[in-house]
């Protein structure tokens, strides 16, 4: 079997019969086409023809110039890929059923402080432009959305008198999540005073620009590196630092963990653990102010 044939019919399975959201389908065949152009440079275009060995040479490969989660995120694509091909087609052997993953090296995620988050909050003008750009920063931290979740925002998903957003998150699965106060009143000031000027074109996102086209990815990620030189605060902050930023807020609040997962839209709640270090940090300051001082009892 051809393995572009293959790659087409794992594709049409995606879309038909396991209904993945658009954005995942791109994501697998992206991932796949890599794999399927690596494997005809070194001559092979047949299913049949895939070893492990070959395998192991594309990820030595790959492995190269991509970090270990990025490695791990393309054996999932091709595990898939050939679980799918071997299960419709039993003559072909899946090469990669005993292929281990890449070990993923534990980073704590940025995340900034409360006064950080109000300082840059705090410092836009009221300018069309500023309001814009405020509304948007309120809202990525307030709600602790993922920036494609802020871009993807449709205003019939605002729902400002229940104080709640409808958000289509990862694989399409919808989450409710509140707004706060304060960002209510900025997203009415944004409505009012910005967005109703700029939609000349009837849209159906809530955050448009000038030219009513909807927020981009990168103009995020463009802004947020701007006002962070500007401020002078860590280089490190990034948008998702915002959802760090919200986790870890109200961890420190004490708000259950299972909680913090259902509004981050994490489907496992060992993703969420990964903001324990909080607690954990908490629970040390709690220990070492209550617990006797040995060493001062020794001096006594």
């Amino acid at each position: 079997m051809k393995c572009r044939e293959a790659l087409n019919d794992f594709k049409i399975n995606l879309m038909v019969i396991e209904n993945k959201a658009q954005k995942t389908i791109e994501a697998y065949i992206r991932d796949l086409n890599c794999y399927l152009s690596y494997l005809e440079k070194i001559n092979i275009e047949k299913m049949e023809d895939i070893t492990i060995l070959k395998v192991d040479s594309f990820f030595q490969d790959y492995a190269k110039s991509h970090a270990p989660s990025s490695c791990n995120r393309m054996l999932a694509s091709i595990r898939s890929f050939h679980k799918y091909t071997t299960l419709n087609h039993p003559e072909i052997n899946n090469p990669i059923l005993y292929f281990h993953g890449f070990q993923n090296q534990k980073h704590l995620p940025v995340y900034m402080q409360i006064e950080d988050v109000f300082r840059l909050i705090h410092s836009f003008d009221e300018s069309d432009q500023g309001i814009f750009h405020r509304t948007i920063i309120e809202t990525l931290y307030s709600c602790g959305l993922r920036v494609s979740e802020l871009c993807c925002l449709q205003s019939n998903e605002v729902h400002l008198q229940e104080k709640l957003l409808r958000i289509k998150g990862k694989g399409g699965k919808e989450r409710m999540v509140p707004i706060a106060s304060d960002c209510i009143d900025q997203m009415n000031q944004y409505l009012s005073l910005v967005r109703c000027q700029w939609d000349k074109k009837k849209s159906p996102y809530f955050f448009i620009n000038q030219l009513s086209h909807p927020l981009t990815r990168q103009y995020v990620h463009e802004l947020i590196k701007k006002k962070v030189n500007e401020l002078q605060l860590n280089p490190n902050i990034s948008a998702h630092s915002f959802r760090h930023s919200f986790a870890t807020h109200l961890l420190n609040g004490n708000v259950d963990l299972r909680v913090v997962q259902e509004l981050l839209g994490h489907s496992d709640i060992q993703t969420t653990q990964i903001y324990t270090h909080i607690q954990d940090t908490r629970l040390k300051n709690v220990y070492d102010s209550y617990f006797p001082s040995i060493e001062k009892e020794t001096k006594k």
